[in-house]
């Protein structure tokens, strides 16, 4: 009896007319806080598939959930084209999904105000993405203490003040990307106790001003770009045969010193970018030996002289590369 009650069950459960109801995988809290970020920033089009209906973890768009613990991990909100809809401040609930590792913001100009001060609760976070919008106020010292953070890509936006010394204590962080704001003030010297080789800096578009610190010739970064900025002093400590640098560009500062006896990069350096500095001395016979240099510019020295070596991927580049400097020798006029 027990068994053919089992069996008509079972078949009113499968060809029944009506749905089955199972429980969905998002968490309840995860649900309510994604539903409240929708809330704040004006229910925009780009969200419109958060449906209070339908489990967040199979949303069209935008949220990821962990497959295991079905936890949201990663909310993106991001447009191809800037999205005016999305308006307001970086909503408060962010901070209420407590294993999120990922935050995007990218190409939302009406997100305006501070970075939301509770992502200080996400201790799980990795990845801090707010780009093209309109944030404003100071880079939190907070973000040090987020001991997961593997980058922090803050571009193309309205941030102020000065860059906290508190991110040098990022043990993960492998990309620091702060260019295109409006920020000041020196680069701390305590980066130079990144955990090697440290992250990509990628500071440049600011005004940032003040002498670069020495103890950044600890760092090996794949990456360093600290371009259009008032900084000063000898940034040679970041120059040498034992590092692994692909790109720097030190361009547009007021950089002073005698790149005659500097070493590279032989194999890895493709991007060096000095000019407009106060750089002086001679070009190097060791850049001759750099294998890969696909960009190169010194010009608008005014300091730097003497012949431009021969041989190597030197004679590559067109005048404008030597432009407004006492160089000479292919391709400037020979030397007299």
């Amino acid at each position: 009896m027990r068994r053919s009650m089992l069996m008509l069950l079972l078949c009113f459960l499968l060809f029944s007319p009506f749905p089955l109801v199972f429980s969905e995988r998002c968490h309840p809290q995860d649900k309510k806080a994604l539903l409240q970020l929708k809330k704040d920033l004006g229910n925009p089009y780009i969200i419109t598939s958060w449906n209070a209906k339908e489990d967040c973890c199979d949303w069209y768009c935008c949220v990821e959930c962990d497959e295991k613990t079905n936890r949201v991990i990663s909310i993106g909100i991001s447009s191809s084209i800037p999205d005016a809809n999305a308006s307001g401040q970086i909503p408060p609930s962010v901070g209420d999904l407590p294993y999120l590792e990922s935050i995007t913001f990218h190409k939302l100009p009406n997100l305006v105000g501070p970075i939301q001060p509770t992502i200080a609760k996400l201790a799980k976070l990795k990845s801090l993405f707010i780009t093209y919008t309109n944030i404003s106020g100071p880079i939190p010292a907070f973000l040090g203490q987020l001991k997961n953070l593997e980058l922090i890509k803050l571009s193309f936006n309205n941030l102020s003040g000065p860059i906290p010394s508190t991110l040098s204590q990022l043990p993960n962080l492998g990309s620091l990307q702060l260019d295109r704001n409006k920020l000041t003030g020196p680069i701390p010297s305590s980066f130079g106790a990144f955990k090697k080789p440290g992250p990509d800096l990628i500071l440049s578009h600011n005004q940032l001003s003040g002498p670069i610190p020495a103890s950044l010739g600890n760092l090996n970064p794949d990456r360093v770009d600290l371009s259009r900025n008032k900084l000063e002093g000898d940034a040679s400590m970041l120059f040498s045969s034992k590092k692994t640098t692909q790109i720097l560009d030190l361009s547009r500062n007021k950089f002073e010193f005698d790149l005659s006896h500097l070493t590279f990069p032989k194999q890895s350096l493709i991007w060096l970018d000095l000019n407009h500095n106060n750089i002086y001395g001679n070009i190097p016979v060791a850049l001759t030996t750099v294998k890969y240099l696909q960009q190169f510019n010194v010009s608008y020295n005014p300091r730097l002289s003497g012949k431009i070596p021969q041989g190597g991927e030197l004679q590559r580049f067109d005048k404008y590369a030597y432009f407004h400097t006492k160089l000479c020798g292919s391709p400037l006029p020979p030397c007299k």
